[in-house]
């Protein structure tokens, strides 16, 4: 495999080998736009619940293969774009040796450099996906030209020629990316701003994860902005600002969450939780960098647009519903917190929820801290129901397992509980009499979002 350091110019051909993923369909979109000539493949490529995405990136001119090496025989592409997740021994690589391989990390670095606008890199390890689409609306809401590359489907943005993870205009002043750090690949950036949400327990070890993140916002240009509990990430020689995990005024209303950014400015959000006030509080810092000429209030007013992102707190039953049902992405012990809170907030306990693990790394990586989380947030008369972790392919020790987790955390005395397919947690919601909401919780299966759909029916005809 040949890994190249020199990203041609449009026209080129490109090959994206997982193009289904979240963040490489939104790059793919991204180059296709600047001139390049895109293909890709997908090992789910006839997965129903991505039919969609897949017409979506059709119907703007990328080509679409399996993922079994007919593909790169077919396109002929000068270079492949791969995330971490490919194995070098990739059939789709295999067919084509002799071609360079660019990291998606390189390929977005460098599309975004080619823009000649001003880079929001937002990261974090947990609300980076909100937090991107929520700066892009406000910079649009307050009339700005801007390209947008997200790790989720921002309803701001999403329509019938593109899904909602990516969109763009012509001559843009701005681009805001989410910036991944699972893979370190987030060393690629140097934004003209930066900005990190939290620190918390997902791909990395703390300490490395610090150091990470600090090197990030040692690179941004501009200004950058971080958590007031972070104070160790503080970057030096740029004009950095603070936000704190509070939010004045903070309260829950009718139509979502509304809290205060500055004196006498109100932001009034469809957001939910606690966690969305403190999300609105580094967006508010990040904007009074960008445009510090644009006042508070008009600041607040353009926030207050912001629709938010698909499968984040994503509420998919009626609103007269007596069982609120809801998908979020949640997938490490701080989202899945926040989400837990969240629902408890607004629609009372007790609560039914599932989660389905999406690695069995990520799983055994978090094990001890998401225990701890559990704790704070799951109440006796809860039920939390855990699916066998989902496996997308590749490389793994199967360990540990959905099952071991749970027997560890029931010991521990939390109403967790192991259930092995789909079908049983319907069985377990609807017998399940007073839960308030429904919740299902989980990362990168896409099929989760489809199934909450037809839960939020079934919810309805049970009740």
């Amino acid at each position: 495999m040949i890994t190249s350091q020199n990203l041609p110019p449009p026209s080129v051909r490109l090959f994206f080998v997982g193009i289904g993923g979240i963040g490489m369909s939104g790059l793919a979109q991204f180059l296709r736009w600047q001139g390049y000539e895109v293909a890709g493949s997908d090992r789910g490529l006839n997965e129903p619940a991505r039919t969609r995405l897949y017409e979506q990136l059709r119907d703007q001119g990328i080509q679409l293969y399996p993922q079994d090496g007919s593909g790169p025989k077919d396109f002929q592409p000068d270079g492949f774009v791969v995330s971490t997740a490919i194995e070098s021994d990739n059939a789709d690589l295999a067919a084509a040796p002799q071609v360079p391989v660019f990291h998606r990390a390189f390929a977005l670095a460098r599309a975004c450099e080619r823009q000649h606008a001003q880079l929001i890199g937002v990261a974090g390890s947990c609300g980076k996906t909100s937090v991107t689409g929520w700066i892009a609306s406000a910079l649009k809401t307050l009339g700005h030209r801007i390209v947008m590359i997200d790790g989720g489907y921002t309803q701001d943005f999403e329509g019938n020629d593109f899904p909602g993870n990516f969109f763009a205009e012509e001559s843009p002043e701005f681009i805001v990316a989410e910036i991944d750090e699972s893979d370190r690949s987030i060393r690629e950036f140097s934004p003209d701003y930066a900005i990190v949400l939290n620190v918390g327990h997902d791909h990395l070890e703390m300490n490395e994860l610090r150091e990470v993140f600090r090197a990030f916002l040692a690179r941004a240009k501009r200004g950058a902005v971080y958590p007031a509990a972070e104070p160790s990430l503080m970057p030096k020689g740029i004009p950095a600002a603070i936000f704190h995990e509070e939010a004045p005024g903070y309260a829950v209303d009718a139509h979502g969450i509304h809290f205060e950014v500055a004196p006498n400015a109100i932001v009034h959000s469809c957001q939910a939780g606690q966690h969305s006030a403190w999300n609105g509080q580094a967006v508010y810092q990040l904007l009074r960098q960008v445009l510090p000429e644009v006042p508070p209030v008009e600041l607040a007013e353009a926030m207050g647009a912001f629709r938010g992102v698909r499968q984040r707190f994503e509420i998919m039953s009626n609103s007269n519903s007596p069982i609120a049902v809801i998908n979020d992405f949640a997938h490490n012990p701080e989202k899945l917190s926040a989400a837990i809170s969240a629902a408890r907030e607004r629609y009372g306990s007790p609560l039914a929820m599932v989660w389905q693990p999406h690695g069995f790394k990520a799983l055994g990586d978090q094990r001890e801290a998401l225990l701890e989380a559990l704790k704070k947030v799951l109440r006796p008369d809860d039920l939390f129901l855990m699916l066998p972790v989902y496996y997308a392919g590749g490389t793994t020790s199967g360990k540990p397992t959905s099952a071991e987790v749970c027997e560890q955390y029931a010991v521990a005395g939390l109403p967790v509980e192991f259930v092995g397919t789909r079908k049983e947690v319907e069985a377990r919601f609807c017998a399940f009499m007073p839960a308030k909401a429904w919740l299902v919780l989980g990362a990168r299966d896409a099929s989760l979002r489809t199934w909450t759909q037809e839960l939020a029916s079934i919810s309805e005809k049970h009740a």
